[in-house]
């Protein structure tokens, strides 16, 4: 019986690969570490230049449409892209200068609420026969006060633990200020070749992966769809939530209208929940000025989410997630708990991928049970 070679060459090659791993698998692991990390400020300028190339496209088009001139055409791209960072740099300003002091020392004073103000309050609620009647139903005095005291501190101390580990990563460590700026430069050359890269790209998984070439675009353009159209509809959606909430609030007299507003749009990109968390802080706020403010505020974006959820979200997000919302509080909850707000974001366009690539594989499949 003669052995063909392969028989024992490969087996012998794949022990030596294993063994090879086996035996250098610390020193490999420190150089796979070290890599992620020094890759990360380019990882970090990719997605960047992602984000950016959304906003410089709207920019791109609005001026092809506007400007018919031949030699101004030539200006598109560097005047699209000029427009697009300043528009990111006016509110990351907006966010830092206006809105985030006042959203600091509000959390600071509820902070310092005094959790017998808290009983008055209750009590001179209980005047009333019906909220009497709904608090009788939570609890004792005591407890709703205690209750209130307990997680307002334990939510708005979290909070400001955040924000204070922000500004000291910006403000205090010089790796994350000279991190930001290579991430900066190199989504800039990322935009500027952005179609020659793109081309690139093409070509060497044509050339090298053929047989697979068609499923790497194919996936590909799944994914650019999905997180294109994420991002593209819940901006534009939170802006519209934001912006009727900020409104609706300087209407009513409500206090920190413009902060909350912005809050709100904030944590609505984040799907199904977003809002609900954005309301939820926005109440605690409203509570350092008055309880019955609070109440209105809570009422007032009940509504607003319910007139927006019904008219405004299906038609401005539409299809563009695609991703039931039972699945959506599923990957939501894995996102946060894997990479926080940012887990939060990616998890939700990915599995809307991975969905629909799935439906597409089960079409394929039924079609050709069908046809044979």
């Amino acid at each position: 019986m003669k052995l063909n070679k392969q028989y024992i060459i490969y087996p012998v090659l794949i022990f030596a690969l294993c063994l090879a791993i086996q035996k250098n698998w610390s020193a490999a692991s420190q150089l796979v570490s070290t890599v992620l990390t020094a890759s990360k400020p380019f990882l970090m300028g990719a997605a960047l230049a992602y984000i950016i190339n959304i906003v410089m496209g709207a920019y791109e088009t609005l001026y092809t449409k506007l400007v018919k001139i031949p030699q101004l055409l030539k200006i598109k791209r560097p005047l699209s892209m000029i427009l697009a960072y300043a528009t990111f740099g006016a509110v990351l300003v907006l966010i830092f200068n206006i809105v985030l002091p006042d959203l600091i020392a509000s959390l600071k004073s509820l902070l310092s609420i005094n959790p017998n103000d808290i009983k008055k309050v209750i009590s001179q609620l209980q005047h009333n026969k019906l909220i009497s009647k709904w608090l009788a139903q939570i609890g004792s005095e005591a407890e709703i006060s205690n209750l209130i005291s307990k997680y307002s501190q334990q939510i708005l101390s979290q909070v400001l633990s955040v924000f204070n580990n922000l500004l000291l990563s910006v403000t205090s460590i010089a790796s994350a200020v000279v991190s930001v700026f290579v991430s900066l430069i190199f989504s800039i050359y990322v935009l500027v070749s952005k179609e020659k890269l793109g081309a690139q790209f093409k070509t060497l998984v044509d050339t090298y992966l053929s047989p697979f070439a068609h499923n790497i675009h194919y996936v590909q353009a799944i994914l650019h769809e999905r997180f294109h159209g994420f991002f593209v509809g819940q901006t534009i959606e939170a802006i519209i939530l934001g912006s009727l909430s900020a409104i609706g609030m300087t209407l009513l007299g409500l206090p920190y209208a413009a902060t909350i507003g912005v809050l709100i749009a904030f944590t609505a990109l984040i799907p199904v929940v977003g809002a609900y968390i954005g309301v939820t802080i926005g109440a605690i706020l409203i509570l350092t000025q008055s309880l019955s403010q609070a109440l209105i505020f809570v009422i007032f974006l009940v509504v607003l989410q319910q007139f927006e959820g019904n008219l405004i979200y299906p038609r401005v997000v539409g299809g563009s997630i695609g991703l039931p919302s039972m699945w959506v509080l599923l990957v939501i909850t894995i996102g946060a708990s894997l990479g926080g707000v940012l887990g939060m974001l990616i998890a939700v366009p990915l599995s809307a991928s991975l969905y629909q690539m799935l439906k597409d594989h089960v079409r394929k499949k039924q079609s050709q049970k069908q046809g044979s």
